[in-house]
């Protein structure tokens, strides 16, 4: 839910703070270059350091950085921090959070790896697919709900209404300290004693896995892309005010999360066949969104391009997650789920930069740019496949 809930608060938040639409994406793109930095680094820590202690690292940070969030953006609004101090402690807030915060996502995939058989992996890694895009079905409702709070009732007092846009991030902390809760209290380890000393296997780190990571890569470029932009392409598109275009952002991102938890829970779990199929079986969806976004007279039709979308994610992401945990040995788990992390830390580096230039160029670029990256996808896929 965490990253949701800031891909839906930081474009309007910028917005209000004076921040131009390339400088947002950019705020993006640098926190995710330094996600792509650090997970490879958490993946081995979890290796030899156990799953459970990582995890709780991860919340800690995630915890203390957006708090950090919550301040930096509220004393801008107020003028406290203007120009130059406000964009450095904008960014230091994101950047903790994706340095401290980029722990969970590794140890929680290698223990999904540690509890699973290679027969059951792929199905593993589509209930953890399903579990986070539980989170972006729940932050988006939390969102808009929210909005529609502060818009048509008295609920909150009327000071906080001009804030109203930080209190889903403080809400998120509150849910990450009980899940750090939870995880401390319940959560077995599933690393023996001793793990720092075992002799652990080397990941083999060729040209097929290169190009791999580089499939991820372009997959996350168009996901972030896309994604990044929605709340402008939104507003803009649709003419819709900041507090309306929260509202109907949540309920397309909310769709979105909801078909891709059901491709999960149902085709995936179901299917047999090599994980990496199930990429090439969600590029005509990723496809599909894309043009029934573009063409979008009616916000209707962005909510179903928002839909098949959500259907390509929940084909692809388990596809990929699990392609990478089955070619990596049972001993450097960590590892190969930090590796395969590389792709939407540096998917998500890039994606945003670009669409921030594209959008301001045409609002419709960041979108149609996707449909060739997805074809050279394919035919990647069908390249690669033959060696694993």
């Amino acid at each position: 839910m965490g990253q949701s809930v800031y891909a839906q608060v930081m474009p309007l938040i910028g917005r209000e703070l004076g921040f131009s639409v390339r400088l947002i994406t950019t705020f993006v793109s640098i926190s995710a270059f330094v996600f792509l930095l650090t997970t490879p680094f958490w993946g081995r820590m979890s290796d030899r350091k156990g799953r459970k202690s990582v995890l709780m690292i991860g919340f800690a940070g995630y915890i203390i950085s957006s708090l950090l969030f919550v301040l930096v953006a509220y004393l801008g609004l107020v003028g406290v921090l203007l120009t130059s101090s406000l964009i450095l402690s904008f960014l230091l807030a994101r950047v903790l959070n994706s340095a401290v915060g980029a722990a969970s996502r590794p140890a929680a995939g290698a223990y999904i790896a540690d509890i699973t058989t290679e027969e059951e992996r792929s199905a593993g890694m589509g209930q953890y697919g399903a579990a986070n895009n539980l989170g972006t079905i729940f932050a988006p409702i939390m969102v808009s709900f929210v909005a529609f709070l502060i818009a048509n009732t008295e609920i909150f007092p009327s000071y906080l209404t001009p804030y109203g846009r930080l209190i889903p991030v403080v809400l998120m902390s509150f849910l990450s300290l009980l899940a750090l809760l939870m995880v401390y209290l319940y959560l077995p380890e599933t690393l023996e004693a001793g793990i720092e000393e075992r002799k652990r296997e080397r990941m083999s780190y060729d040209y097929k896995l290169l190009v791999f990571v580089g499939i991820g890569v372009l997959i996350f470029i168009c996901f972030s892309s896309t994604m990044t932009v929605a709340a402008f392409y939104i507003q803009d598109k649709f003419n819709f005010s900041t507090l309306v275009t929260q509202e109907r952002q949540g309920i397309a991102f909310g769709l979105l999360g909801i078909f891709s938890i059901l491709v999960q829970l149902t085709y995936v779990q179901k299917t047999k066949i090599v994980p990496i199929n199930f990429i090439s079986i969600s590029i005509p969806f990723f496809i599909l969104g894309i043009i029934f976004i573009v063409i979008s007279a009616t916000f209707t039709f962005f909510v179903l391009g928002m839909s098949f979308l959500g259907i390509a994610m929940g084909l692809a992401s388990p596809g990929y997650t699990a392609t990478a945990s089955l070619n990596a040995g049972s001993s450097n788990q960590g590892e190969a789920v930090g590796v395969a992390m590389v792709a939407p830390g540096l998917g998500f580096a890039i994606g945003p930069l670009m669409s921030g230039f594209l959008y301001e160029i045409s609002p419709n670029l960041p979108y149609l740019i996707c449909i060739p990256i997805f074809v050279v996808v394919f035919l990647l896929v069908l390249y690669i496949k033959r060696y694993i």
